[in-house]
């Protein structure tokens, strides 16, 4: 009975030890378009899905954002540099990736044509790579 008690006591403790949840360390999309005022020209992390296609170089929310493409543009952002992104597609094609870089709230310029371009906002990249949740 006395083992049984002691027992007791230790799973009531470990189970009432408080932990805190580490900071994921980036933002989403969406978030950073929210928050494309105070973030434009910053470097920041952002993660998310990647779609890397013909006409499409953006990071997704989620896989499930990017297959419903709702076309409202509220979780999606450009990618830099297409053509070197396409030779990483095996790597990184709709896969959960970071991306760190310099966000930009604006792109192009509002003459240009571009034809990988999901949205207005857009992360010049200096890195990414994949990662897990």
């Amino acid at each position: 009975m006395i083992w049984f008690r002691m027992m007791l006591v230790a799973l009531v403790c470990a189970v009432s030890v408080p932990t805190h949840a580490r900071p994921r360390g980036y933002i989403t999309p969406s978030e950073a378009i929210a928050q494309s005022s105070s973030l434009d020209g910053k470097v920041v992390t952002i993660g998310g899905v990647i779609d890397l296609g013909t006409n499409s170089r953006c990071i997704y929310d989620s896989m499930r954002a990017m297959r419903s493409r709702t076309g409202n543009g509220a979780g999606v952002i450009t990618l830099s540099d297409g053509d070197q992104l396409l030779l990483r597609s095996a790597e990184l094609n709709h896969r959960f990736v970071l991306v760190t870089g310099t966000f930009k709230r604006v792109f192009n310029e509002p003459d240009a044509i571009d034809l990988y371009q999901c949205n207005e906002a857009g992360i010049e990249q200096e890195s990414i790579r994949r990662a897990h949740r």
